[in-house]
């Protein structure tokens, strides 16, 4: 499915991570735009990296690292807004990574921007991972149960 204009932003997003997990280069390089304007917020340790090319040396660059996608899957989600030429998809996945040879799972609340490309295919253009953080402002949680106490 790589450079299909019939890959939906959802195909895109699942066809980048089975990509990663099988180890196939080409095909998350396909997922990516390559415009300049491109933004991503990695896992970590870096906050941010910007524009296509940058991303791309990026991905090439993590598939020489000690890191190995086993497995994923949605634990909640996919929820898909699509327009025209822009679209999110975002969830929950639970990944199965190893890194440096040692097991290691983490839980990512993801999002994923795309746009239609020149060529009429879906490609990302934004991506964030992220994790609750415990109280982030001392307070515990605000969302207060509603009357049926749910």
């Amino acid at each position: 499915m790589l450079a299909s204009t019939t890959r939906s932003p959802l195909d895109t997003v699942e066809l980048m991570l089975n990509s990663l997990r099988d180890r196939h280069l080409e095909g998350v390089l396909d997922c990516f735009d390559e415009s300049p304007d491109v933004y991503i917020f990695p896992e970590g340790p870096r906050w941010t990296n910007k524009g296509g090319q940058r991303i791309h040396k990026g991905w090439r660059d993590y598939f020489q690292a000690p890191i190995r996608l086993k497995s994923w899957r949605w634990t909640n989600g996919p929820e898909v807004f699509e327009s025209t030429d822009l679209a999110l998809v975002c969830g929950v996945i639970e990944y199965e990574f190893e890194g440096a040879g040692q097991p290691r799972p983490l839980t990512m609340r993801m999002t994923w921007g795309l746009r239609r490309s020149g060529d009429g295919v879906w490609r990302i253009i934004h991506e964030h991972g992220s994790q609750p953080l415990a109280d982030p402002y001392g307070t515990g949680d605000w969302l207060r149960p509603d009357e049926a106490g749910s």
